[in-house]
């Protein structure tokens, strides 16, 4: 009988979860695709590109759609089992709540385990491939971005031309921003420029003339500058060049590449950027672990006036505990605060929270788990739809 229960839980959750998970990834890869067809048509790139980009990109969004889908999986499971009165029926066959959260904690530690291997090393890896194919598509065609008086920006290089023709190959009044991995920025100038095909039809080649080039060391003291006639600047490399080699920042360091990462943080990050994401990754996959003890209650609670409240109620706690944790993130990464502080107090909070829900609703069966919050939400609404009816009626 159990078992058979279980089985039933596991399938309506399994269902809800799918069909959000796989909405919410439509919803956000389809928002991006917007924004990389307009990148990759104005740089002269193949669908083949794009298609690329957008696998590169499911990681990550992963990582954004698996906890709000188990989340709101779990409530609506268990709002549809009671308001069906199927909670009723269990409840009198002496199945109360608790025994209920097996199959869910379950596949919450399941969950948890993809989770990890998302966050430790799958989002890692594919963050630097998204970058190096989009650095590829700028370097592919310079002249198709290029725009008068407008910056492009190219890794770690920013160009500006303040005229240009309408083919991008004729440049005037030059401006090109380059910041090299020992601390030292070169800034160039020239009169005007030429984009043209190398010699070897490697590439492009940007041909500089008039010009100055001004180099400031790491300390901030000046390198010198000098004066050309003419310059040529190869825009790509041959075949065999890659992108930077991955470690740029924390976002693409793995789990133990972190750990190792505090006690020699890469050039450009510090010591506090390192502890912020390390930990911050952690908190993400052990709050799924969470949101069972939180989602069962408002499921079966906040029942007011034939309104639930607990969907609402729980859209908000969840928006809001990401804010807070996207605040302590920061904070931790400028070091103002520690990642005890920052990332693991409110994780803490939020399990106190859902677990004095959760013992309510398994031990205190006749109160609704939320107490009066439902009554003073029904209240509000009520107030402010007679105040609309009132502002919009007869005059």
């Amino acid at each position: 009988m159990v078992k058979l229960l279980n089985r039933y839980i596991l399938r309506q959750i399994m269902g809800a979860l799918l069909a959000m998970t796989t909405i919410a990834l439509l919803a956000l890869l389809l928002e991006r695709l917007l924004r990389l067809l307009e990148r990759v048509v104005d740089s002269q790139g193949s669908m083949g590109i794009v298609v690329r980009m957008l696998i590169n990109l499911i990681p990550h969004y992963l990582g954004i759609a698996i906890p709000v889908a188990f989340f709101f999986a779990v409530l609506l499971t268990f709002n549809r089992l009671s308001r069906d009165s199927e909670m009723a029926v269990m409840s009198s066959a002496g199945i109360g709540v608790h025994r209920l959260l097996l199959p869910v904690m379950a596949m919450a530690t399941v969950l948890t385990l993809i989770a990890a291997i998302t966050f430790s090393y799958m989002q890692p890896y594919s963050r630097y491939a998204y970058r190096a194919l989009v650095n590829a598509i700028v370097h592919a065609s310079l002249s198709a971005a290029v725009e008068a008086g407008s910056f492009v920006r190219v890794d770690d290089m920013t160009f500006m031309a303040e005229e240009a023709s309408a083919d991008g190959h004729r440049l005037g009044r030059i401006f090109v921003h380059e910041r090299r991995r020992d601390g030292r920025s070169i800034t160039t100038t020239a009169s005007e420029g030429l984009l043209q095909e190398a010699e070897d039809g490697s590439g492009s080649v940007l041909v500089l003339r008039n010009g100055t080039r001004k180099v400031v060391l790491a300390d901030g003291s000046g390198g010198g500058a000098i004066g050309f006639d003419e310059y040529r600047w190869p825009l790509e490399r041959d075949p065999d060049w890659a992108f930077r080699p991955r470690g740029g920042d924390e976002e693409e360091l793995t789990l133990p590449e972190l750990w190792e990462a505090m006690e020699g943080p890469p050039e450009g990050t510090t010591v506090s950027q390192i502890r912020a994401e390390f930990h911050s990754r952690i908190v993400q996959v052990v709050s799924i672990l969470v949101l069972p003890f939180l989602a069962v209650p408002l499921a079966l609670g906040g029942r007011r006036g034939g309104q639930t409240y607990g969907i609402v109620i729980g859209l908000v706690v969840l928006i809001v505990y990401e804010k807070v944790l996207d605040f302590g993130r920061a904070m931790t990464a400028v070091g103002e605060i520690s990642p005890w502080l920052g990332l693991w107090l409110p994780l803490l909070l939020l399990a106190l929270g859902s677990g004095a829900l959760f013992f309510r609703t398994s031990f205190r069966v006749s109160d609704d788990p939320l107490g009066e919050l439902p009554a003073l939400l029904h209240s509000l609404r009520e107030r402010v739809g007679r105040f609309f009816r009132l502002a919009h009626g007869p005059a």
